[in-house]
């Protein structure tokens, strides 16, 4: 039914496509655009239908039923509902109310009309990719909703790591205990002897058993260690372009967490160990954001596309991982503020400081440099000793720790 209610001209600029249009033409939507009211289980749109309206939602839910897909149910405070119910003609959804919504409906000849030369929210080609902004908030939706009901497509830790979790966590384990579950894998009890005898922990005399590597560096350095090294073969897929995307997503991670680990000798009550494995896990949300955008041909093939999309989700979706994986609250916490560059948390720097200055010094001399802030200009900077050298005699320190860099880089990489 509908109201004597006018949908505003701020409403509908802030849905996609109608975003592309400027105020004036939004305002003579709006002075012919009426609020509907609906009762549940009324159908608004059915599979197959090619009714000349676009639907958008504006209170309650609806669902969405499909041969051969799940149902997907859509809520008014949604990123999926800033596009229309009906992005597709012939509609792919039937499209029921789930309880008494307001929704509203523009003309199809109207939108077209008032979107020039470009595409119609409804009617997308074959031919025609779609753009940035509706792959993002059709993702977006695709993410949300499996969060919302628990199945969000979250992989497991690597055996070994859970089993080293377990062990440690329990606080009854020993170093013997311990180095029998990591020479289960001999490459990984390879990789600790080898960190062992780094330039982090090298001691007087070299290490040549697991037992020893792990006496040497504690158990917390250890499963934190673990941890790190068994991400790598997490970041891998049977697509060859992700295959290649990933393996740059984790090279790139592997470069934070080595300046990571640099920059924490520089910092008061942060360690080394730790903040390596803070730079290894602050874009893990990617994972599961490349999982889903498996589902997008256009995503796999956008490199430049999918690397936006990941920078955008990769810090809500990184949370939600860690705490499926049952990490420690500083560490979610480095997720959670990877990208809050102003981020001010108190006086004493903390891991997530790290993280963000590891991150700035990487984009030094890239073309990603112009797009975030100067190192001296975040909070963290003045949390490190290197902040009261400047920003020129700083990067003189990590140059001079560049051999150290590489190597913690190379042992990441195996």
């Amino acid at each position: 039914m509908r109201t004597d209610k006018l949908v505003s001209a701020e409403i509908l600029g802030s849905l996609s496509p109608l975003d592309k249009l400027d105020a004036t033409v939004l305002q003579q939507l709006a002075e012919e655009t009426w609020f509907e009211t609906l009762l549940t289980g009324e159908t608004i749109a059915r599979h197959g239908s090619n009714e000349p309206w676009t639907y958008y939602l504006a209170s309650g839910e609806v669902l969405m039923e499909a041969p051969g897909r799940e149902d997907e149910v859509v809520s008014a405070n949604s990123e999926r509902a800033k596009l229309p119910l009906n992005y597709t003609k012939p509609c792919q959804w039937t499209i029921r109310t789930n309880d008494s919504v307001v929704i509203f409906r523009l003309s199809d000849v109207v939108v077209r009309e008032a979107l020039g030369n470009a595409l119609a929210p409804d009617r997308i080609d074959d031919d025609v990719p779609l753009d940035e902004a509706a792959l993002t908030v059709q993702l977006m939706a695709d993410i949300e909703r499996d969060a919302k009901a628990n199945k969000l497509n979250i992989p497991s830790l690597p055996d070994i790591a859970l089993q080293v979790q377990a062990a440690i966590k329990r606080d009854v384990s020993d170093v013997s205990e311990v180095a029998r579950i990591v020479m289960a894998d001999p490459p990984l009890a390879g990789r600790l002897i080898q960190v062992a005898n780094s330039p982090m922990y090298r001691g007087k005399a070299p290490i040549t058993t697991c037992q020893m590597a792990i006496s040497r560096m504690g158990l917390k350095v250890t499963r934190d260690l673990v941890v790190g090294c068994s991400l790598q073969q997490m970041f891998d897929s049977e697509s060859s372009l992700l295959k290649h995307f990933m393996r740059k997503v984790w090279q790139r991670s592997t470069h934070v967490a080595a300046l990571c680990a640099v920059i924490s000798r520089h910092g008061r009550g942060v360690d080394e160990d730790r903040a390596m494995l803070a730079g290894l896990i602050h874009n893990i949300g990617a994972l599961p954001i490349i999982s889903y955008a498996e589902k997008y041909p256009e995503l796999v093939e956008d490199e430049e596309m999918l690397s936006k999309i990941v920078d955008r989700l990769s810090g809500e979706v990184g949370v939600q991982v860690l705490r499926r994986w049952d990490f420690e609250l500083d560490l979610i916490g480095v997720v959670r503020g990877a990208c809050d560059w102003y981020r001010d948390a108190g006086p004493r720097p903390d891991y997530c400081d790290v993280v963000l200055l590891a991150q700035l010094y990487g984009f030094i001399d890239t073309p990603q440099m112009e797009n975030h802030p100067a190192i001296d200009e975040v909070p963290a900077f003045s949390k490190f000793s290197l902040g009261r050298l400047g920003p020129k005699m700083t990067l003189r320190v990590l140059e001079t720790a560049q051999a150290d860099i590489e190597e913690i880089e190379k042992m990441l990489q195996g």
